[in-house]
């Protein structure tokens, strides 16, 4: 388990919100932490709700535990409130096969039935 900030921040311009946590690729870079990343596009709801765009988000993670370390998620809707479960995931020491099989709210005006972050968990395994 990690204390302390992991610098989770967010913003919204010109109709994109954005989100931000744990280390990013060059944060692990000048760490020199062996890690991986993967970038995953997909929608933000079902689509066949009206109001479905594009979400993108780049995970970090560990190269041999495989543990989550940071993440970063920009699209229309949903991105901001992603992140903050993200952040849970570092705080909690999530591994990518735990974050690909969390159970995260579904309904479909506002999420897919693998979300994003499953689909990323999942990827990374």
């Amino acid at each position: 388990m990690l204390c302390g900030s992991l610098g989770t921040s967010c913003v919204k311009l010109l109709g994109l919100e954005a989100g931000r946590t744990g280390i990013s690729e060059p944060e692990a870079q000048a760490a020199a932490i062996n890690y991986k990343t993967v970038v995953i596009k997909d929608k933000c709801h079902t689509n066949y709700c009206d109001g479905q765009s594009d979400i993108y988000l780049k995970l970090i993670y560990d190269d041999e535990s495989n543990r989550v370390l940071g993440a970063q998620m920009v699209g229309r809707k949903g991105a901001v409130h992603r992140i903050d479960a993200m952040a849970v995931a570092i705080t909690a020491g999530m591994t990518t096969e735990q974050l690909g099989m969390m159970d995260f709210a579904y309904a479909p005006p506002f999420a897919r039935t693998w979300d994003i972050m499953n689909v990323a968990g999942n990827v990374a395994k």
